[in-house]
């Protein structure tokens, strides 16, 4: 019954439009000029300082697995996520993300349920491949979003005035 309801409806043009706002990166620079489109995340959660500018964080050491990962609106990933190490670097391909509908980047602390991650929005996300494409992620105390003091990862990213985060 549920299914030939549901037929009726999508040959009667009754069903409501499903909403997509995934992160359209065809306009960025490095799309225009075919050529890949990455973000270089560098993880200095150990370091304690030199990335906290701009943000509403003090940075301190902190020396942490940081997980980075392009997620959908529905909150699942949007293809592998990235494990870096304290001290190490990799790079998220986003043209592979791109075809999987991401909305946003999501950081955050692996095995450390007490620090707080952070997310990078579409809006950034194409600032930073208009730019150098490297970001640093670090470790920093200061007011998450409620205005309370805590633990917290943010970034910056280099290359005009991309931070997380930023009140």
């Amino acid at each position: 019954m549920i299914r030939t309801l549901a037929l009726s409806a999508l040959a009667f043009g009754t069903l409501a439009p499903v909403a997509f706002a995934a992160c359209d990166i065809s306009q960025t620079k490095c799309a225009l000029n075919g050529g890949k489109c990455n973000i270089h995340f560098k993880n200095k959660t150990g370091e304690s300082t030199g990335s906290a500018g701009g943000t509403v964080l003090s940075q301190e050491t902190g020396a942490q697995i940081v997980r980075v990962k392009a997620v959908k609106e529905n909150g699942n990933n949007a293809g592998n996520a990235l494990t870096i190490n304290a001290g190490a670097q990799n790079s998220m391909n986003l043209d592979k993300k791109a075809n999987k509908n991401f909305v946003k980047i999501r950081i955050s602390s692996v095995g450390r349920w007490d620090i707080e991650g952070i997310s990078i929005g579409c809006e950034n996300v194409k600032e930073i491949l208009n730019g150098s494409g490297i970001c640093k992620i670090f470790h920093g105390y200061g007011p998450n979003e409620y205005g309370t003091e805590t633990q917290q990862l943010g970034y910056r990213c280099d290359g005009g005035d991309v931070v997380g985060p930023k009140l």
